[in-house]
């Protein structure tokens, strides 16, 4: 892990060229280069783990395992996506084990077992500022916040996971959908499906 935020600190200007080119570098064991890769998707990264968990530092944790993960199988990568969205689903995979992981264990000291269509009561973490005019845009709403996040926590897990990553400015619909190995017609629908329920609890708590 500390050689995670090394990287990040020490990485340079030089030009790695394409995708598979740097993967490549860093499988050969290329530390500049594995400090240029993380340098450019560690924010973004940080930022999908952050929504996806209910604590930014168990989120600064799985960043920092992801990439490790990363440079041990650059050598596996082939281009098939991109580099960003390969790290993208690295994180969402090691972020969905993490809060299953906290999920299990906190019921479990509770002697109970917990049934696949329970959620936690803990909402996520705020989503960069999205349009107004979208169910999530009322995050802005100091007042509903906290009650909104806990509508999103309350989505399920596939459509809730289509709304976090569409928070992301950077992810086109194509991005999030090899991300979650989905059509780009099936993210349209889960986002809408998503928006709707969310307008429809806000209807229903009168905060639309």
């Amino acid at each position: 892990m500390a050689q995670v935020e090394t990287c990040r600190q020490q990485a340079g200007p030089e030009v790695y060229g394409d995708d598979r080119a740097l993967a490549a570098r860093i499988a050969a064991g290329d530390q500049a280069a594995f400090a240029h890769l993380v340098q450019v998707y560690h924010p973004v990264a940080y930022e999908l783990a952050c929504r996806l968990l209910t604590d930014c530092n168990d989120a600064e944790e799985v960043t920092q395992d992801a990439f490790v993960k990363i440079y041990r199988a650059a050598g596996s990568f082939r281009g098939q996506a991109s580099l960003k969205t390969w790290v993208l689903r690295i994180v969402m995979r090691l972020s969905l084990n993490r809060r299953r992981d906290h999920s299990r264990s906190a019921w479990a000291r509770l002697g109970l077992q917990r049934s696949s269509g329970t959620r936690s009561a803990h909402p996520p973490p705020e989503p960069a500022t999205p349009p107004a005019s979208t169910p999530e845009g009322l995050y802005l709403a100091g007042e509903t916040r906290a009650r909104i996040m806990a509508l999103i926590e309350q989505l399920p897990e596939n459509l809730r996971q289509v709304l976090l990553l569409n928070s992301l400015d950077q992810l086109s619909y194509e991005e999030i959908g090899r991300i979650l190995g989905i059509p780009v017609g099936t993210v349209s629908s889960r986002l809408h499906a998503a928006r709707r329920r969310l307008r429809q609890a806000l209807a229903r708590l009168d905060l639309i």
